[in-house]
């Protein structure tokens, strides 16, 4: 595989969190927070559903770059900022760029993007194809 090169785009990728995601992933990261599973306490807390886990919107950035990386990549770092409130059930938008390439490592700036088009997080994801 040629390695890709600096300002290459990643193929965007759509997704949404559904409640039943948001409570099992609030249940294996001890997330005990009701906003992330409630979506009644969430509407009490003026949110107009469960509310996306931080630390969920850093696996998808993660599982995504690794997707995009092929079998053989391996996550080397991942760092995001939430800038906007995502809930269940909106449709999401996965993007990511080449900037910087050394060997077989890959930096990536990655965002989480809403329907609008406006940022919901932002972040870098560091892998290495192993092969």
């Amino acid at each position: 595989m040629n390695p890709p090169l600096i300002g290459q785009t990643c193929p965007e990728r759509g997704y949404a969190h559904s409640r039943v995601q948001l409570f099992r992933f609030s249940a294996v990261s001890w997330n005990a927070h009701r906003i992330h599973y409630d979506a009644e306490f969430a509407a009490s807390e003026g949110f107009p559903d469960a509310v996306v886990q931080s630390t969920l919107h850093g696996e998808t950035l993660s599982r995504h770059a690794l997707d995009w990386a092929g079998p053989d990549a391996r996550l080397e770092s991942v760092a995001w900022r939430n800038v906007a409130t995502a809930v269940a059930g909106e449709q999401l938008t996965w993007t990511g760029t080449v900037t910087a390439v050394e060997d077989a490592r890959i930096t990536l700036a990655v965002r989480v993007l809403k329907a609008d088009g406006s940022e919901c997080v932002t972040g870098t994801v560091e892998v290495t194809r192993v092969s």
